[in-house]
């Protein structure tokens, strides 16, 4: 078959019913027509960013690679942005792009070298060949998904010989986990016996290779407090009372970390990834690591140990080591030392709390929220505990704007029957407005909140903690709610919290998307930020 063809059934039997991409007269129509007749639609979007956002998180839902059609050019220049949220969040995807000749050095219109443009944000990057485009296409969607997940970039160069390709590709067979070393188990044992302490840090590598009773009962037997990183919020259940927070990298007081180092004496990580932090490792004590593969970077720059391999047998073989623990009144008083700083302004008519505090008792436990960043992040990681992994999506490695609206629409239409509920700002929606028609051509349901400060808030508060005069950041007051209606789906203002449970309710069982403008106070909002990383003001 031909390679249209034979990437359309192959995205077909991987359970793609949808590709998503910017159409073009060359290999995209091909693509979309071949789509047609295996029974995969295309969805075009409105920019090529959130095209790769979409189809990475559609496919990472469905646990296999989202596919995405490019044009050569400016159009795959545009989709390195949604291509680097894919690379910085651990989204398998695979993209597809038409590109120029391979046996020409001229100038040509939206031709240039597509390998150095993905470079740095690509797992890996090829150039088909029709003797070896059946094995290229089964080792890129391998490769995405394999490990620590992320994008793969594949050109289809205008000389491709587009005969037949061959039948679809086998299956790649998945990575086989190694097991651990005997004699580092035993160095790690001794270590973990001579602590009192021990804190426990958890990555999303526990989950990916099914290890997490195997970290439950760990933690249960050496008395740990745990910190999961960004991406791995719901690994270890939040609601257990040895979880103590998300661990970001800031490691100053009046944060979880930063109290949590006065506390513990040895640190192991498990399956953490050093991609999810935002500074380099700051903790002062011993340190152990446990990796699931040898190619994985560590988080801590010398270790005393690391453990390659198999993460549940380490984990296994360490939980009959016991030590005194981390008392949980311990682990509690820190978590209430820092929560102090994340209590609803008393002032404010209508507060970032209380849209939390509605989304959370509003969304069902089999719910997912999905998020991006602002200044309202930390209000969720501290607000808001996950016990399902899965059950919480907002942006980790990237710590990125302008991610939840694409995201939410690929999830949602990977699974229309769950419940769901984004949660966005208002600087990072106007990147997507969009996107919006694309909920209403698809049918897509579910609620969409704006949490509209008009302003760019979080770099608001980072003004103002640095002594700046406010400048530059100010936003002109949009109605995000009539934009929505305008895009063929529901638009509410919500300017108080009764008004946005109203609003939250309505949506949560409405036959069509609901963008919830919530105007929230400002001043309180972005001072809360600051509170919410640790800078404390003096006068506080």
């Amino acid at each position: 078959m031909q390679f249209a063809d034979l990437l359309m059934q192959d995205a077909a039997r991987r359970g793609l019913k949808h590709v998503f991409g910017i159409p073009g007269s060359g290999f995209p129509m091909d693509a979309m027509e071949a789509g047609r007749k295996a029974g995969v639609d295309f969805v075009h979007m409105a920019h090529e960013s959130s095209v790769a956002i979409a189809a990475a998180y559609y496919g990472a839902a469905l646990d296999t690679a989202g596919l995405a059609i490019g044009v050569k050019g400016v159009g795959a220049g545009n989709m390195v942005g949604g291509i680097a949220n894919a690379y910085f969040e651990r989204m398998p995807l695979v993209c597809v792009f038409e590109a120029g000749p391979t046996d020409s050095d001229t100038d040509m219109v939206q031709v240039t070298d597509h390998s150095a443009m993905f470079d740095s944000v690509a797992k890996s990057f090829g150039s088909l060949d029709r003797s070896t485009a059946n094995d290229m296409l089964r080792d890129a969607v391998a490769n995405a998904l394999d490990g620590r997940r992320g994008p793969v970039v594949l050109d289809y160069p205008a000389n491709f010989d587009d005969g037949d390709c061959g039948d679809l590709p086998e299956p790649t067979p998945g990575y086989r986990e190694s097991s651990p070393g005997r004699p580092a188990l035993e160095q790690v044992s001794r270590l973990l016996a001579g602590a009192k302490r021990p804190m426990v840090v958890v990555g999303a590598d526990v989950a990916a290779t099914g290890a997490q009773a195997d970290l439950l009962r760990f933690v249960e037997a050496t008395g740990g407090a745990v910190l999961v990183n960004m991406d791995a919020r719901g690994v270890f259940p939040e609601s257990h009372p040895r979880w103590a927070g998300v661990m970001t990298g800031n490691y100053i007081p009046n944060t979880v970390e930063g109290d949590l180092a006065e506390l513990c004496d040895l640190v192991i990580l498990v399956g953490a990834d050093s991609l999810m932090t935002h500074a380099p490792w700051a903790f002062e004590m011993p340190a152990i690591e446990l990796v699931s593969r040898p190619e994985h970077r560590t988080t801590v720059p010398n270790p005393e140990v690391r453990i390659d391999g198999s993460l549940a047998e380490s984990l296994r073989a360490l939980a009959s080591v016991s030590t005194p623990g981390v008392p949980v009144e311990s682990i509690d008083a820190v978590k209430q030392n820092v929560l102090k700083y994340f209590v609803r302004p008393p002032k404010a008519d209508f507060a970032i709390q209380d849209i939390v505090a509605s989304c959370r008792d509003s969304l069902p436990q089999e719910g997912i929220v999905i998020s991006e960043t602002g200044a309202f992040v930390r209000v969720l990681e501290h607000l808001w505990p996950i016990d399902r992994y899965g059950g919480y999506l907002g942006t980790s490695g990237g710590r990125t704007m302008g991610l939840m609206i694409p995201a939410a629409l690929g999830t949602k239409m990977a699974l229309p029957d769950v419940p769901m509920i984004g949660i966005g700002a208002d600087g990072s929606a106007l990147m997507r407005l969009g996107e919006l028609e694309v909920f209403a051509r698809m049918n897509v349901a579910m609620p969409l909140v704006i949490v509209n400060d008009r302003a760019l808030g979080t770099m608001k508060s980072r003004q103002a903690s640095r002594g700046l005069p406010e400048f530059g950041l100010d936003l002109t007051p949009v109605d995000y709610a009539a934009v929505a209606r305008a895009s063929g789906i529901n638009g509410v203002v919500a300017n108080s919290p009764e008004e946005f449970d109203s609003a939250l309710a309505n949506a949560m069982t409405a036959a069509v998307a609901t963008i919830i403008d919530a105007r929230i106070d400002q001043q309180p909002y972005w001072d809360g930020f600051a509170l919410s990383i640790g800078a404390i003001p003096e006068d506080y």
